[in-house]
């Protein structure tokens, strides 16, 4: 470890750092950088803070779509970032009171995939995971972007926010 890399607060003060439990702003090139954690699986670290989920915002430039899901590729600018959109509940044969609760999420999941196209602006959210030693977004929600100022603007958020937010200090108990 880099002497100037922060140190992460232990595991049992995350919960106070609303970094963890929101969807987090970043440009690709931000996104790459950041690091599992060895000692938590599923858990990831970013300047000392601890993060999980992510929104980005990029143009598709590669898609490729099987029968469980749809894997494609943001570009935003700065670097391109895997992103999955699974379909877990679409094969389930369900006779119980949750079948037409499946039957909407396969409908929703169905419109989303949808909207994946080259060359198609899309607002994606969703969390971090690693594939192939990989980070990759695993797609919870996402959206087409139709003002063509959106990229800009979704820039200038992304820097504001890690300058004024994401890189200060996490509140800690021990200060105070």
């Amino acid at each position: 470890m880099l002497a100037s890399e922060p140190v992460m607060k232990p595991v049992r003060e995350w919960g106070l750092d609303p970094m963890y439990f929101s969807h987090v702003r970043l440009l690709a090139f931000d996104l790459l950088a950041v690091r599992p954690l060895p000692h938590m699986p599923g858990r990831f670290g970013r300047r000392g803070r601890p993060l999980r989920k992510v929104e980005m915002l990029g143009v598709v430039v590669s898609t490729d779509q099987k029968e469980r899901y749809i894997r494609f590729t943001l570009d935003d600018g700065t670097a391109c970032v895997p992103c999955v959109l699974w379909m877990n509940h679409s094969r389930l044969q369900v006779t119980n009171p949750k079948r037409l609760e499946l039957e909407l999420q396969n409908e929703l999941t169905m419109s989303l995939m949808r909207q994946v196209k080259l060359g198609q602006l899309l607002r994606v959210q969703g969390r971090l995971t690693v594939f192939n030693n990989q980070i990759q977004i695993t797609v919870s929600s996402l959206q087409g972007e139709r003002d063509p100022n959106a990229e800009v603007l979704h820039w200038m958020e992304c820097m504001r926010l890690a300058s004024h937010c994401y890189d200060l200090k996490p509140p800690s108990q021990s200060n105070g």
